[in-house]
């Protein structure tokens, strides 16, 4: 009994570990992407004496992100936040033209932070994003607003990326229905963005592949028609379907031309 009661705290004392070395490395590979300073910002020499921010550079996503708390603890000219915020919109150009594609966010409050939530990678419009999670207490979240409003914004501008709103997660599912003479439609929409439309009719399909947004309760889809033998493509430019029912049974009307419905079924 007393080998069996060693043996099992032996095994849980490794898991702890273990766990241990996770967080460990996933905190050091924050840490890495977080202080990452563009070429471009290297020599970013931003002091002047009508700047008093601060003498420390602007170049990476922790320094920015530090010097935009500076402004809820000090009163900066009109003139210097405007600077701020440019800076913010330069560093994400910075890594923007470099290939590195970040997001910024927050966990934390009540519930706490794990190392597991620090890191996300994200697929929008076949664009792999990592989005770096600060972690922030009960009631100081407020401190980064700007920041992280302003990053963001920037960042999907660059990557053309329509942000997503209080919306867009209801479209996400699949959803089927009957066309023009019959014809059998279903219709995938992804949290990546990606659409996948396919069309039966009489055993022949039709299919198309693309990217799709939503304004408000409407969803747009936009494809190219692609080249290949063994699969009948079409195009899409821009269709237009408005979300019925979101917190229920919803269901997708395609607007005109042809007026499809459109059930969710998951």
């Amino acid at each position: 009994m007393f080998k069996k009661t060693i043996f099992i705290l032996f095994l849980f004392l490794s898991s702890l570990a273990t766990a241990q070395d996770a967080s460990e490395k996933i905190l050091d590979q924050f840490n890495d992407l977080a202080n990452y300073i563009p070429k471009s910002l290297e020599k970013d020499t931003i002091y002047t004496p009508e700047i008093r921010i601060s003498k420390l550079p602007f170049n990476s996503i922790s320094s920015v992100k530090l010097h935009n708390v500076i402004r809820h603890f000090s009163t900066l000219t009109p003139k210097e936040i405007t600077w701020l915020e440019k800076k913010i919109s330069t560093l994400a150009i910075a890594l923007h033209a470099e290939g590195k594609y970040f997001l910024v966010g927050q966990i934390g409050g009540a519930g706490g932070c794990h190392a597991e939530g620090l890191i996300e990678i994200l697929y929008l419009n076949t664009i792999k994003i990592t989005r770096l999670n600060f972690c922030h207490g009960c009631t100081d979240s407020y401190l980064d607003k700007e920041f992280v409003e302003i990053f963001n914004s920037k960042m999907y501008q660059l990557l053309h990326i329509k942000r997503s709103d209080l919306k867009t997660h209801l479209f996400y599912g699949t959803y089927t229905g009957k066309g023009k003479n019959a014809s059998k439609i279903e219709l995938t929409l992804t949290k990546e963005r990606i659409f996948t439309l396919q069309i039966t009719k009489n055993d022949a399909v039709e299919f198309s592949e693309g990217i799709w947004k939503n304004e408000n309760d409407t969803l747009i889809l936009t494809s190219k028609k692609v080249n290949q033998s063994n699969i009948n493509t079409f195009e899409l430019n821009a269709v237009k379907f408005r979300l019925k029912n979101p917190y229920g049974k919803s269901k997708l009307l395609k607007l005109a031309p042809k007026k499809w419905k459109l059930k969710k079924i998951s």
